[in-house]
């Protein structure tokens, strides 16, 4: 058994495939496949979407992607972080216009 805490950041190639690609599994090293689980078929689809920039085909291979793990379920998550969000129209830099979502730092954070 392994803990970690996984965030997939903006895009799947950042997060999702680090956490169940066959080729991540490094024992003992943060964020990477710590579960040590393999599937081929996973493997090709995270490469084949990885290396393609058609909208509808990613959404495809990504929700194939999605039923195998919710299938497999080789990840349960037992937790999850407690993220706060405030929004404002006044607020300008605030986390949903960044790629680090409730990660953003604040600083550059302003009220118009």
């Amino acid at each position: 058994m392994t803990m970690d805490n996984v965030f997939n950041w903006g895009d799947p190639v950042i997060g999702v495939h680090r956490t169940y690609s066959s080729d991540n599994i490094k024992e003992g090293v943060i964020w990477s496949n710590t579960q040590q689980y393999s599937n081929d078929r996973v493997d090709a689809i995270m490469e084949e979407a990885g290396a393609t920039n058609d909208p509808a085909k990613r959404t495809a291979l990504y929700a194939e992607l999605q039923q195998i793990l919710a299938d497999e379920l080789p990840l349960y998550p037992i937790f999850a972080s407690p993220y706060h969000t405030v929004s404002s129209i006044s607020a300008v830099g605030n986390a949903s216009d960044s790629i680090w979502g409730t990660s953003t730092p604040l600083d550059r954070v302003y009220l118009k």
